[in-house]
C-alpha cells in the first residue's frame, strides 16, 4: 500500500482529502500539533478505515527534523497545514525553520508550467 502524508491533519480540508485518501486504500500519515487533542482531532479517528490506516503523530512547521521524520517512508506529501498566525515573521526568513527549504526552492518558469 501507498504511504503519503497530510500536513495539517486536523484541519477541514485536509480532514477530507484524508476520507478520501483512506477510502482509496493508502495509508496516511497525518500531522497534527496534538495527537492527544480528542476535541481537534477525533473526528479523523471516526473515519472508515482510520484504525487500520490513520497514524497520527506531532509535527511542528517550523521544525525541520521534526518534518521530515513525519515524511519518512512516504511516497508523497500533502502539504495543507498552514503556520498560526502571529508565530510567522516574514521579514526573518531564518526563523521559518522547517519552511525555510521551502523558500529555496527553486521557482517553476513559465514555460515548466502544466
Amino acid at each position: 500500500m501507498e504511504k503519503v502524508c497530510v500536513t495539517g491533519a486536523g484541519g477541514y480540508i485536509a480532514s477530507w482529502v484524508i476520507k478520501l485518501l483512506l477510502s482509496k486504500g493508502y495509508i496516511v500519515h497525518g500531522t497534527v500539533r496534538d495527537p492527544g487533542n480528542e476535541e481537534k482531532n477525533g473526528h479523523l479517528k471516526k473515519l472508515e478505515n482510520a484504525g487500520e490506516r490513520l497514524h497520527l503523530s506531532k509535527a511542528d512547521l517550523f521544525d525541520y527534523e521534526g518534518l521530515c521524520a513525519a515524511f519518512a517512508g512516504c511516497n508523497g506529501v500533502l502539504h495543507i497545514a498552514s503556520p498560526v498566525p502571529g508565530i510567522l515573521k516574514l521579514d526573518d526568513p531564518q526563523g521559518l525553520g522547517g519552511l525555510g527549504f521551502l523558500i529555496d526552492l527553486p521557482s517553476p518558469q513559465a514555460d515548466d508550467a502544466f
